[in-house]
């Protein structure tokens, strides 16, 4: 099962530095006997620093085992960032829905509330523009004229939206707060989400944990083609890479941290299985499956390039975050 697969490992098991990704078959063709629920959640934001307030929206699955009034039970929350041309509401109330369900009626994943956001200013607006080339205003970096302080939305606006309103382990919603409950907070990402969630990592570490890049590279904070696609995905030395995602990590050493990476082979490009094999080899990282112990592993899978098959990565993530 893809172009690295060369021998047949027990699930979680670490080669010498590719990990054999794990197929759930039922997330395709089974159905869940129990299912959760997805709210939406709008909120407003004004950090892009040209004097505008974007109304957004993202939505929240809550897992089937979730009731608002047991406030005893706390869960844990993981972020996701759609790729280029998608929107939120693909997996939240789309055909996806019920592969989310699946993954927690196996009863072999603890939990957890998923909540699907979005760098659009508004995707549903943009819709034509949006889905013909990704190039619909965004916070990410991509849109010309908008600083990238998706980061900073995310934090300020969307977090607290989010976590005071459900039984999560939020229970101030200051910048102290949400640092205090990193180890129960997780962002992923694919394709384009993939490489915000390494942006993440560079400038939101104290407030997340686990950060799960999926089939995107490191670019460094380097200007991307615009729109998404027209043109090569910047090019970083090793040297930048390794500056740019050890640079949190110096900067907090007492902070742990779990990077879990996926791709889909050489299909998928074999830029970001290099670059996050260099990070494997800096003296900050530690690869294996254990966070106790390790604090990066990397996943490899021969499955084509397509947000639609984000559950299955999520099926490996969630045997991983927030065990330690």
């Amino acid at each position: 099962m893809g172009e690295y697969r060369k021998v047949i490992t027990r699930p979680g098991e670490v080669l010498a530095y590719e990990t054999v990704f794990e197929e759930n078959p039922y997330l395709r063709t089974g159905v869940p006997e129990r299912m959760g629920t997805v709210e939406r959640i709008d909120y407003s934001t004004s950090v892009y620093e040209n004097g505008k307030t974007y109304n957004k929206t993202a939505y929240a699955y809550l897992p089937y085992c979730y009731d608002k009034d047991d406030r005893s039970r706390k869960y844990n929350v993981l972020y996701f960032q759609h790729g280029n041309t998608c929107e939120p509401a693909m997996f939240a109330i789309g055909g996806n829905k019920y592969m989310f369900d699946m993954l927690f009626d196996s009863g072999e994943l603890d939990p957890c509330i998923i909540v699907f956001v979005t760098y659009y200013m508004d995707p549903m607006r943009d819709a034509d523009v949006r889905i013909q080339t990704g190039g619909a205003e965004a916070g990410d970096g991509w849109t010309p004229g908008i600083p990238g302080n998706y980061y900073k939305e995310i934090v300020q606006d969307i977090i607290p939206a989010v976590e005071m309103r459900f039984n999560t382990w939020l229970e101030d919603p200051s910048d102290e707060g949400i640092k205090a409950t990193r180890d129960h907070r997780a962002f992923a990402g694919y394709s384009r989400g993939a490489a915000w969630t390494w942006r993440m990592f560079h400038y939101d570490f104290e407030y997340f944990r686990w950060f799960c890049p999926t089939s995107g590279g490191i670019s460094c904070d380097k200007p991307l083609p615009m729109p998404p696609g027209s043109g090569p995905f910047p090019t970083c030395t090793d040297e930048e890479i390794v500056d740019y995602i050890t640079a949190p990590i110096k900067a907090h050493p007492e902070l742990p941290f779990f990077i879990y990476a996926a791709s889909g082979g050489m299909r998928d490009g074999p830029g970001m299985r290099l670059q996050v094999k260099l990070l494997t080899e800096q003296d900050c990282f530690s690869y294996g499956s254990d966070p106790s112990k390790n604090n990066i592993l990397y996943s490899l899978s021969d499955y084509y390039h397509t947000d639609y098959l984000v559950p299955y990565y999520f099926w490996n993530y969630l045997k991983v975050l927030f065990k330690d």
